[in-house]
């Protein structure tokens, strides 16, 4: 399990980034509601698979980190990487709940 913990948490980091631009672009692609491609409840589906994604990469890379393996700067890069989506989407979260 901790061999493929720090492969998993850097591919899984980047599918995070790779969905939090996809929603970026897709809520910018049209200037109405009705034009855009993908609407509420898609934005709402692609955000909360973004922020899974970016929950089981921060995981499993601290998991990869904690444990003695050789692999430890891959380790390292993925924690580097999941950190910062997690924190783009529980910054999201928690302005979104103060805000209601």
């Amino acid at each position: 399990m901790i061999k493929v913990a720090a492969p998993s948490a850097l591919v899984l980091a980047v599918l995070g980034w790779v969905l939090t631009l996809f929603i970026g672009m897709t809520l910018l692609s049209g200037t109405a509601l009705a034009e855009r491609a993908c609407q509420t409840g898609c934005i709402q589906g692609l955000f909360f698979s973004g922020f899974a994604v970016g929950a089981v990469a921060l995981l499993l890379a601290a998991l990869a980190l904690t444990k003695h393996t050789a692999a430890r700067l891959l380790s390292g890069a993925a924690l580097l990487l999941a950190l910062p989506l997690f924190a783009v989407y529980a910054g999201i979260v928690v302005i979104g709940t103060l805000a209601s």
